[in-house]
């Protein structure tokens, strides 16, 4: 069981903390997070849980424990999970902090997989920072995800500098323009490792339901414009019009057939850019059990601890995987076809598995 981590770096003042909360209130509604500040600063103390050399645990809002750090990252991680056990690990690095540092610490830690790490941008101040601050580019350069906030008070050109400057250190990650870091929350794709088939599976009926309901707003709307009415944009149309101007999609698909690990290797790197994430639980041919994988902009990881006490041989369950992207739906059966050709076809003779 590793526990899905999220690591959030980004210049000072660039936005990370109001990202965090409007994360708490929307992706990660629900969930139990454990939030590590990784510096040392003022921390309003609701309810200290854990007081040991290493960390100082307080609640910042409705289930999401936040822990600041000062001594040994590692060991306070270790408390952490020995006394929380969340569902999500958020790691704020402090906005002059090297990442990859904490990366390299999190790559080697069996107890978690990393899942993401997003870099929170000034729009307006971006090509200062950089001008002045190796770290700066570092935090860009290793992301999967750049979020370029406060669009709302800088010029076009400020975004387009900005944008330019992020694509010169790192052409793979998306750019995603918010204000008040206003992520779509599809974009998180933390399940909680405890019930992940379930929660997946609850995804695909979700998404199935919401293209339902998608595909007759559409319809009913180029009806209203026929007629010539106007229709007011109502919060939640407001929402996921949002979704449609960044044309953020989502489609799901579920597959029998147990897969060759090297050509699903093959299959997700060969993934053209505008796929942001994908997850899934997935039937590799040379494990005896399910393998939960993770891709973010063009890195992957996967997961054979998680579901290790689970024999997908005997209770046949199928792999199910999650993309998300932009402007992908129409690309679904085509990625089915690309899927099927990672199929391990009967298997290999067991003398040949690693």
């Amino acid at each position: 069981m590793r526990i899905p981590t999220v690591i959030i770096t980004g210049f000072l003042g660039s936005g990370k903390t109001t990202l965090i909360k409007r994360l708490l209130d929307t992706a990660l509604s629900g969930k139990k997070v454990a939030l590590i500040e990784n510096e040392i600063g003022e921390v309003s103390v609701d309810s200290i849980l854990l007081k040991t050399a290493n960390v100082q645990i307080s609640e910042l809002t409705a289930g999401c424990m936040c822990c600041t750090i000062s001594g040994d990252f590692s060991n306070a991680v270790s408390d952490i999970l020995e006394t929380l056990t969340p569902d999500v690990l958020l790691i704020e690095t402090t906005g002059i902090a090297n990442p990859i540092s904490i990366f390299m610490m999190l790559a080697n830690d069996q107890r978690l997989i990393l899942d993401t790490i997003m870099t929170v941008a000034d729009a307006e101040r971006l090509c200062e920072h950089l001008a002045d601050n190796l770290v700066a580019e570092i935090q860009l350069t290793i992301c999967d995800l750049v979020v370029l906030n406060k669009i709302d008070v800088c010029s076009d050109a400020d975004i387009q500098a900005a944008e330019k400057a992020i694509r010169q250190m790192n052409e793979r990650a998306p750019i995603f323009k918010t204000v008040h870091g206003n992520l779509p929350p599809e974009i998180f794709l933390a399940s909680s490792h405890r019930d992940l088939r379930e929660t997946l599976h609850q995804h695909i009926a979700d998404l199935k339901q919401k293209y339902d309901h998608d595909i007759e707003r559409r319809l009913s709307q180029r009806q209203t414009h026929h007629d010539g009415h106007h229709h007011h944009h109502d919060h939640t149309a407001a929402e996921s019009y949002h979704l449609d101007v960044d044309e953020i999609q989502t489609f799901a698909i579920e597959i029998s057939d147990v897969v060759s690990q090297r050509k699903f290797e093959l299959f997700l790197a060969d993934l053209p850019r505008r796929y942001y994430r994908a997850k899934g639980i997935i039937n590799f041919v040379e494990m005896p059990n399910p393998t939960v994988f993770n891709f973010a902009s063009g890195r992957y990881t996967f997961d054979y601890d998680t579901l290790a006490h689970e024999p997908f041989r005997e209770t046949r369950s199928s792999s199910v995987l999650v993309f998300i992207g932009k402007r992908i739906l129409a690309e679904r059966d085509m990625i089915a076809d690309k899927l099927k050709q990672c199929y391990a076809f009967g298997a290999a003779a067991p003398d040949t598995l690693r």
